[in-house]
């Protein structure tokens, strides 16, 4: 019998045990319901507010907007749209020559646009450049590789050559619409292997 009763105790003490380990376990986890429901509750507040922030711009930029000829809404929705022309990562000069040591020389075009277009869509898509951007650069010399990069906002495309020799040179071309949009002197663009 004392051995029934001693067995009885611990399975009692063991059942205490679990059940104080488990009403911690729950207040614990109670605590971080309301902690994660406080920042919930904050970032719905931040959420509702840049909404509104949001909406207020809008309205002021179309305010701003609604009397501007098309051709001054043209010049806006082109400077909401950037195009660089880059050799190896750095962009070209403006008179169009490029010196490099690398062996592997990539030539890419990138074209971004705003994240968060401010203008209705039919004239922010003035101001892309006009035709397929790509079609804007011509490579005199086939490249090794040739591929595209395409993100939300930022595309590009890039001409890879490997194993450039050294006193090489390699020269490609770009239209006359996209030498302006670069800011570039000429249309022809040289690269020396040095």
């Amino acid at each position: 019998m004392f051995i029934l009763v001693g067995c009885s105790n611990k399975n009692e003490d063991t059942s205490t045990q679990i059940l104080d380990e488990n009403n911690a376990q729950i207040d614990k986890l109670e605590v971080q319901n309301e902690e994660l429901q406080a920042t919930l509750d904050n970032l719905q507040t931040d959420f509702n507010y840049k909404e509104e922030e949001a909406a207020y711009y809008k309205q002021v930029i179309d305010d701003l907007i609604k009397d501007y000829s098309d051709a001054e809404l043209k010049d806006l929705a082109i400077n909401l749209w950037n195009y660089e022309l880059e050799v190896n990562g750095v962009p070209v000069p403006t008179n169009g020559l490029v010196d490099i040591q690398d062996q592997t020389i990539e030539i890419s075009l990138v074209e971004r646009q705003m994240d968060y277009p401010i203008l209705p869509l039919e004239i922010f898509m003035q101001g892309q450049i006009s035709g397929d951007y790509i079609d804007h650069l011509n490579v005199n010399t086939n490249p090794s590789e040739t591929y595209v990069t395409d993100g939300t906002v930022v595309t590009a495309v890039h001409h890879k050559y490997a194993d450039v020799e050294k006193g090489s040179t390699i020269s490609f071309s770009i239209t006359e619409e996209l030498r302006k949009r670069l800011g570039l002197e000429t249309t022809e663009i040289m690269i020396n292997k040095k």
